[in-house]
């Protein structure tokens, strides 16, 4: 019965958007997705090809209903007059709601395996994916290199360039973390 009161307008699955193959050879470029910091002043060269980066997360986006639907959701369950006061949902309803498809986050995770990556975790909520894989992975499936920064005295690492995804990902992805 609570299930039923938490999701009055949907319970069917969210329908597939990643409705073409996924072409490596066709990209499209992800704006905003370098470290403010990764500067040509603080770039002290390329990393290792073999250098492991764990905990690459892979931001996915809702389609701009979803967005909409969960903006009105946030400001219901704040408001003490609406049915969907404090009515929080659990991560399965909210990935029902404004996550991705299961066969989208499938079609993803078979792609970031097929360069090579490792899936670590899906989140719950069907919003985004962790994978791990070497500095060489990354560079082929997002078309950027790892470069060292040294900044304040300390060495990071970070993407030089913002990384490309297949074209068929544009509408799905947001960003890339943990470059």
């Amino acid at each position: 019965v609570w299930l039923l009161a938490v999701l009055p307008c949907s319970l069917a699955a969210q329908p597939d958007r990643i409705t073409a193959p996924i072409d490596a050879r066709r990209t499209v470029v992800l704006r905003s997705n370098v470290h403010p910091k990764a500067q040509p002043r603080f770039d002290q060269g390329p990393v290792e090809p073999t250098l492991h980066l764990s905990t690459i997360t892979l931001m996915l986006k809702p389609t701009a209903d979803q967005q909409a639907a969960l903006e009105r959701l946030l400001e219901e369950q704040q408001n003490q007059a609406s049915p969907d006061y404090h009515n929080w949902l659990t991560p399965e309803q909210y990935a029902e709601r404004f996550g991705l498809s299961q066969n989208d986050l499938d079609k993803i995770t078979a792609w970031l395996q097929s360069q090579g990556f490792t899936v670590e975790y899906t989140a719950r909520g069907r919003n985004w994916i962790a994978f791990s894989g070497t500095a060489a992975q990354v560079q082929a499936a997002f078309h950027t290199a790892i470069h060292r920064y040294r900044v304040d005295g300390e060495m990071h690492f970070a993407n030089a360039t913002a990384p490309s995804i297949p074209a068929t990902l544009g509408p799905v992805v947001a960003i890339i973390q943990g470059l």
